[in-house]
């Protein structure tokens, strides 16, 4: 049996469908107990537990032979929370307790190309085997890096796990709204009047799925695998959308970096205040701005891992997110 944490999520969603569609017997670990409203139609078990209660976590994964942990809170945030290190650190140690105390045969778990640290430009960002949170900037990647030492601590202690970095992931059934999704969204919509210069690198959602089952079946012991896709500036990725989306209409006005960052430390302490969540955070600005040099080169030769174009993953996502009423 394969116990899936994270299922409403976007990959999560995906890879649960996957699983389905090559006849696994499917459990979802979820907080409500009950399935996502996008996975109603699938035969899979559900069992109830919340990340944040280790007996319940334990139960739920009692009787799984492979586990891919995916549940987690995804931050721009640049301030630190309580929540997300409950959520993101400690709830992944209680899985990586519960699958070594009930022999689990392998723990799949993903984290993000964020609890890697970051390069200087011209530099290649590449999986390593130690992290050490403190020298990230941000409270997700911090604690996404974390949570990774946790999992090498139990290959230590004799867990099977692999590890998966994604990118920027992005791509159709992005059901509760990814932050590329969210982004083509507000372009689409019209609600993107301002942009900044930066890059990041974007992978398709579908590819990372294929990514994780290849990591099941051929990854390595205790080895990370970085699943990027394509570097693009956000200037290509606006003009791709325009190109297959002509009725938008394009940024306006490009705000300078020092204004930009200036900016987001104030919007962001107000919405952190009025509880709103905003677009542009310090984090993600810095993020934009960084070096995103990270190839899958070695997910490639181990996994047999690639990824399509990010043009292709536009248009799908453009096109679901119409098919689905979420952009006119």
């Amino acid at each position: 049996m394969i116990l899936i944490t994270g299922s409403s999520g976007h990959i999560g969603n995906v890879l649960v469908r996957k699983l389905v569609e090559q006849g696994e017997e499917v459990i979802l670990m979820t907080k409500s107990g009950e399935k996502p409203l996008w996975l109603n139609h699938l035969d899979v078990a559900v069992r109830k537990a919340d990340l944040n209660d280790p007996e319940a976590v334990d139960e739920a994964i009692k009787g799984s032979s492979v586990v891919f942990h995916l549940a987690g809170i995804i931050s721009i945030s640049s301030f630190d929370s309580t929540e997300l290190h409950e959520i993101n650190v400690e709830g992944t140690q209680y899985v990586v307790d519960a699958c070594i105390r009930h022999g689990v045969k392998r723990l799949i778990y993903t984290s993000s190309v964020h609890a890697l640290p970051e390069r200087d430009y011209g530099e290649v960002i590449s999986e390593r085997a130690e992290f050490n949170a403190s020298k990230l900037f941000g409270a997700y990647a911090r604690t996404k890096a974390e949570a990774t030492r946790r999992v090498l601590e139990g290959v230590k202690k004799g867990l099977d796990a692999v590890i998966c970095f994604p990118s920027g992931v992005m791509g159709p059934h992005d059901h509760r709204g990814s932050e590329a999704g969210r982004l083509i969204k507000d372009y689409a919509n019209n609600r993107l009047p301002v942009y900044i210069n930066g890059a990041y690198n974007f992978v398709d959602v579908r590819d990372v799925v294929n990514g994780l089952l290849l990591a099941w079946n051929h990854g390595k012991k205790g080895e990370g695998y970085i699943l990027s896709g394509e570097k693009m500036s956000l200037q290509e990725f606006f003009d791709i959308l325009k190109s297959l989306h002509p009725q938008m209409r394009k940024p306006q006005w490009r705000i300078p970096l020092p204004v930009a960052l200036a900016s987001a430390w104030f919007v962001e302490s107000v919405c952190r205040i009025i509880s709103v969540k905003p677009i542009f955070t310090v984090y993600a600005i810095k993020v934009l701005q960084s070096n995103c040099n990270m190839p899958s080169k070695k997910a490639s030769l181990e996994l047999g891992y690639s990824a399509r174009p990010v043009r292709q993953s536009i248009a799908d996502s453009l096109e679901w997110f119409k098919e689905n009423k979420l952009i006119s």
